[in-house]
């Protein structure tokens, strides 16, 4: 059985967030609905698609690094 958007995912769709902290703010993409959703559920409630919870561009990724300590 194939994956289906069934319209659900609009009640639970997030708006005004900016685009580089989505991620950063816990919200999960539906790459099959195409939606951000602000869910705690692994699976898109709509479709049953596996949220995305991590950017695909490596580019964006934020890493934060402890910045080296100077010997005395």
């Amino acid at each position: 059985m194939g994956a289906s958007c069934k319209g659900i995912c609009t009640q639970h769709k997030v708006m005004k967030v900016p685009n580089s902290l989505k991620y950063q703010f816990g919200l999960k993409r539906c790459s099959w609905c195409e939606v951000w959703l602000d869910t705690e559920e692994i699976r898109c409630p709509c479709c049953k698609m596996i949220l995305r919870t991590k950017s695909r561009n490596k580019k964006r990724a934020i890493t934060v690094e402890t910045p080296p300590t100077a010997a005395a």
